[in-house]
């Protein structure tokens, strides 16, 4: 199947993801996300640019977990909640405009998080998901 100039070759999504798998990026980014939350100091910025849908949706629930402030459901007690470690600085990501992806193709699917760290205490790092390993599913389980 041939691929029309300009549209991404239909093979593209599926090395993305062995990829992604093999090389356990979406683990790593979670390792770093969290690793970043302990080493900046109050005031120091973290800014994640992602390039797939995958990574984006990561940071941007990372960010938004670590910001949140109080709220939750009238319907529901109030649970407690520890003080926000970030000041979300993007409140939507910020993308590469028509000029930027004429000039460089590769940025087309760029999105950039940007939050303050603040001076509340890390969270704890959550479970990372259960991905599948890449031993099991070399032995067939």
């Amino acid at each position: 199947m041939r691929s029309k100039p300009g549209e991404i070759h239909p093979a593209t999504r599926t090395f993305q993801a062995l990829r992604i798998f093999v090389n356990e990026e979406l683990d790593e980014l979670h390792h770093a996300l969290a690793a970043a939350e302990r080493m900046l100091k109050p005031g120091g910025r973290l800014v994640v640019v992602s390039f797939h849908s995958l990574e984006d949706r990561i940071v941007k629930n990372f960010l938004a977990e670590r910001a949140k402030t109080g709220g939750g459901s009238r319907h529901l007690p109030e649970i407690a909640q520890g003080a926000p470690s970030f000041q979300l600085l993007t409140k939507r990501p910020v993308t590469p405009d028509d000029d930027e992806v004429s000039a460089n193709p590769r940025a087309r699917s760029a999105k950039l998080r940007a939050a303050e760290r603040t001076s509340a205490p890390a969270h704890d790092a959550p479970a990372l998901p259960a991905w599948p390993v890449l031993a099991d599913v070399m032995r067939g389980g």
